[in-house]
């Protein structure tokens, strides 16, 4: 045994057995494995490890005391942390590949490091093995769920995503017999430094084995080295042409839950592989070039520029085909960014006097902004005991005016409704932002409440998050039982009508119609009444018509029509938005004639669909 390391184990031992894998390890054994590990210190805040180190040499390390930290993953993803008796990477224990995560050193760590061949030492170990293939598994399952996410969210945006597959996946693909050995197909492997094999030929692909499968099918399951691999491999994978774009192959492996996609070239010969950890990577890092800058800008001058990038790059991807519900979730995703680093900004010059949150209102608040939009925001603050009020809200007043200015300046025009922070009617203690919700809830006349439905849909930007779920609390519990409340806003809500004509295919006014008002307003008014009657906590107008079609009992295909009809009226409004920034005219004002055939097909449908939904406003709340 290493002298080094002998006068040191007795100590430990206790603890390491107590802790999976090593509890299901013999004491000698696991004494005797340690003693082939160098023992190493790692600083605060220094990388321990990192994509690159997978690259160039096979090992991994256990912690033996300290704490270290996994960066990488999904965007906004909290940092998993490893303590005493953590191991990593575990995802390039077996092949040494790219893990695509970093790890670094949360505090002083002392460490055990198992490199070379005392890695496959470990690997004979059959407690290690079955922890290991568990392991991997678990994190197979975060990543197919991380695909799912970002297969239908924001980063979809990214120009990577129209790039040919090939570019990111394997393209120097290795086959194997299909009676091959496991241990065979094993050699291969770690002689190529590869973590995938193909069964068959590239013309008549059987199969695919990983060095997962190798471990969850074969060593796992105790398979005798001489086991044919055709036994633990993946039986026809699936195929498509090599000239898919990583968009293709992300919504292709999402929605079939493949784990290998083979690239297929016109001659019918396999030319590549894309796995899932090279989609997560491709789309992890999407649309960093946006929100990176953005999240580490300098100063507010460095935000305005910025602001105007993320705005060009948000066109470009809209103009090329984006889907209007992730497009939205995009465009609110940098609008947070940018609210979010300014009040960073902001707050550092000056310091807040108590806690507060930065909220936003309508279509901000709903997550629905577009192309042209101005602010509607307003904070929210606990001053502190026996403080005074008027003293805290003029600091507050203060810096809601800087943030005011300085959105304006990022290209959110002041609203001309002065419905923003810096209004002192707009920045407001907790306890008066519940008192003018229960006032709003409690007025009896329609014109009473109409002004006040912006703010009821708002969410938080920044601060203190759950002083936002108190006022979204207090005001469902203020609008529960309350049919006079709901009865008035649908009467609001009925006083436009579909613009569906009686003798033509739509009701125009100087052959236009609005499409903010007769359009998505349509969907937008009747979704708020049914989330606040129902208590239904969501904001954005297509997770409410979601979740209140299903409290209203409205049909599965009913509420899918729904949501399409909002989505299609949506993209029009979109690129009705998007063309008046070059020609000048309302962005809300709609020739449907202009529209091909098609087009107006589907845009009378979807009026049609509002009008079904008014209908059943009516039947509820219109007596």
């Amino acid at each position: 045994m290493n002298s080094n390391i002998e006068p040191i184990l007795a100590s430990e031992l206790d603890a390491l057995v107590c802790a999976s894998p090593f509890a299901g390890m013999e004491r000698s054994r696991l004494a005797t494995l340690l003693s082939g590990c160098s023992i190493v210190f790692q600083r605060q805040g220094s990388r321990i490890f990192d994509p690159g180190i997978a690259l160039r040499e096979r090992s991994f390390w256990i912690i033996r005391q300290g704490r270290v930290a996994r960066s990488g993953g999904s965007a906004g993803a909290a940092s998993p942390q490893l303590g005493v008796a953590g191991i990593f990477p575990v995802e390039s224990i077996l092949d040494g590949g790219d893990a695509g995560y970093a790890y670094v050193a949360e505090e002083d760590c002392y460490l055990w490091r198992v490199e070379g061949t005392a890695v496959d030492a470990w690997l004979s170990e059959q407690p290690f093995l079955r922890w290991l293939a568990e392991a991997l598994q678990a994190q197979l399952q975060a990543i197919q769920h991380s695909m799912v996410e970002l297969v239908h969210s924001r980063q979809l945006a990214d120009q990577a995503l129209a790039l040919p597959a090939r570019s990111i996946g394997a393209t120097q693909v290795t086959c194997v017999l299909p009676g091959q050995t496991l241990q065979e197909v094993a050699s291969v492997m770690s002689e190529q430094g590869i973590g995938s094999v193909l069964v068959g030929t590239h013309e008549a692909v059987e199969g695919i084995v990983t060095a997962t499968d190798l471990v969850r099918r074969g060593i796992a399951l105790r398979l005798p080295d001489s086991t044919p691999v055709s036994e633990v491999m993946t039986s026809n994978p699936v195929e498509v042409d090599d000239s898919i774009s990583v968009f293709g192959a992300a919504i292709e492996m999402a929605q079939g839950k493949y784990r290998h996609l083979l690239l297929k070239n016109s001659e019918g010969s396999v030319v590549g592989v894309v796995s899932e950890r090279d989609l997560f990577r491709a789309q992890q890092q999407g649309v960093s070039h946006v929100f990176r800058p953005i999240d580490e800008a300098a100063s507010v001058d460095d935000l305005v520029e910025l602001a105007a990038t993320a705005r060009e790059f948000g066109q470009r991807v809209f103009s090329q085909g984006m889907d209007v519900s992730q497009f939205l979730r995009l465009t609110s995703s940098i609008n947070d960014r940018i609210a979010k680093r300014l009040l960073e900004l902001l707050t550092a010059h000056r310091p807040p006097p108590a806690p507060f949150c930065w909220l936003a209102f309508g279509s901000e608040g709903r997550e629905e902004q577009g192309f042209v939009t101005d602010q509607d925001n307003g904070l929210v603050f606990v001053p502190p005991a026996g403080a005074d009020v008027a003293v805290v809200r003029e600091a507050f007043l203060a810096l809601a005016r800087d943030m005011n200015d300085a959105l304006d300046r990022c290209g959110f025009e002041r609203c001309k409704g002065n419905i923003m922070a810096s209004n002192p009617d707009l920045c407001l203690t907790l306890a008066e932002w519940k008192a003018r919700f229960s006032s709003w809830v409690r007025a009896t006349t329609p014109t009473a409440i109409l002004n006040s439905t912006i703010f009821f849909d708002f969410r938080p930007i920044y601060g203190e998050m759950q002083f936002a779920e108190e006022m979204r609390d207090h005001l469902l519990d203020e609008v529960k039982g309350n049919s006079i409340f709901i009865h008035l806003l649908a009467i609001n809500a009925l006083e436009v009508a579909p613009p569906v004509g009686r003798l033509s295919r739509f009701a125009t006014v100087n052959g236009k119609i609005d499409v903010k008002t007769q359009g998505t307003r349509l969907f937008v008014d009747i979704a708020r009444i049914y989330a606040l009657a129902c208590g239904v906590k969501a904001v954005n107008t297509e997770q409410r018509l979601a979740l209140v079609g299903q409290r209203i009992k409205r049909s599965v295909s009913a509420i899918r029509g729904d949501i399409a009809a909002f989505h299609h009226v949506q993209t029009l409004r979109l690129q009705r938005q998007l063309a008046s920034l070059s020609d000048g005219e309302s962005a809300n004002s709609l020739d449907p004639y202009a529209l091909d055939e098609l087009q107006q097909r589907i845009l009378r449908e979807s009026f049609r669909q509002a009008d079904s939904l008014q209908e059943r406003l009516k039947l509820d709340y219109k007596r």
